[in-house]
């Protein structure tokens, strides 16, 4: 009997007080992602992700705050393609996670710097499953 491999779709990953679950699709159809941490917790799906593919890996972006005339907070996970030989628990995985704080101001353009970053280093596990 030959083995399948199959591209990881639930991914499951936290790091510095943050929680992330994202599956590239669900029993409903649409992906969903839940971000967690010490004061927003979310859940997104279908459209509410956003998904950009990129030579370091594909990027998916959820907004996390809007508060108009002061600042939009998003987060975003870099994911690689990831095999697995399901069944199987999880294959172990460490990505990076960004969240980006925008400036915004209804008076124009800001002086100095519109965007913020913070990096953190998220571990946890790839696995594929069926949906």
């Amino acid at each position: 009997m030959a083995n399948k491999f199959q591209h990881a779709n639930l991914f499951e990953v936290s790091g510095e007080d943050i929680q992330i679950t994202y599956s590239s699709s669900s029993f409903a159809g649409p992906p969903l992602f839940s971000y967690r941490d010490g004061r927003v917790n979310r859940q997104f799906s279908g459209k509410e992700i956003r998904s950009v593919k990129s030579e370091i890996g594909e990027l998916l972006t959820v907004t996390l705050e809007q508060i108009p005339d002061l600042r939009t907070m998003t987060f975003t996970l870099i994911l690689p393609v990831v095999t697995v030989l399901p069944p199987s628990t999880g294959t172990h995985i460490h990505v990076p996670g960004i969240t980006t704080t925008t400036q915004t101001t209804i008076a124009g353009p800001l002086l100095g710097q519109e965007k913020t970053y913070t990096l953190v280093n998220l571990k946890g596990t790839a696995q594929a499953v069926a949906f």
